[in-house]
């Protein structure tokens, strides 16, 4: 009984051998490859910069995993059995002025600024009104309502004959 029991511990002590052995072998690749993965990585992270690094594939992503076996083979899910589409729009560009956010329909209030003295600096005599210019629209919100304010400037002239 002792050489029967001691043959199959020597064969199970084979076995496991040639199992661990088998095991410390994939496990040798697996460091090898992720050294080598490392190696890239630490490269492209503190190598020379260049926007054509040999490192880089066309699109501009290396793939991490090609030298693993285990992930040669696309991983099929749902979202990739799904056909998707879509769509461009091209919206035409509205060259667009400061003022033009105002609206026809909000109510206008206008402030006119005429000269404190109108008299005029040379005759001392009174100016009239020629003409009145738009220097500014600004939005005032007045709770539950806006209003479009207009800033007027009058410019008056001396009808004295200066000769």
């Amino acid at each position: 009984m002792g050489d029967a029991s001691n043959e199959k511990v020597i064969q199970l002590l084979e076995e496991q051998l040639a199992y661990t052995k088998e095991q410390n072998k994939n496990l040798t690749k697996q460091i090898e490859v992720l050294t080598e993965q490392i190696r890239q990585l630490t490269k492209a992270l503190y190598g020379s910069k260049s926007e054509k690094s040999k490192y880089q594939i066309p699109d501009g992503q290396g793939s991490l995993f090609e030298d693993d076996p285990s992930f040669n083979e696309p991983e099929q899910t749902e979202e990739q059995s799904i056909e998707k589409v879509s769509y461009t729009v091209t919206r035409k560009k509205r060259n667009k002025k400061r003022n033009d956010s105002f609206h026809e329909d909000i109510e206008i209030e206008e402030i006119h600024h005429h000269p404190a003295n109108l008299a005029c600096d040379c005759c001392r005599g009174e100016m009239v009104e020629f003409s009145s210019t738009l220097i500014r629209e600004e939005a005032k919100f007045i709770p539950a309502s806006l209003k479009r304010v207009q800033h007027f400037e009058h410019v008056y002239e001396c009808k004295t004959d200066r000769r």
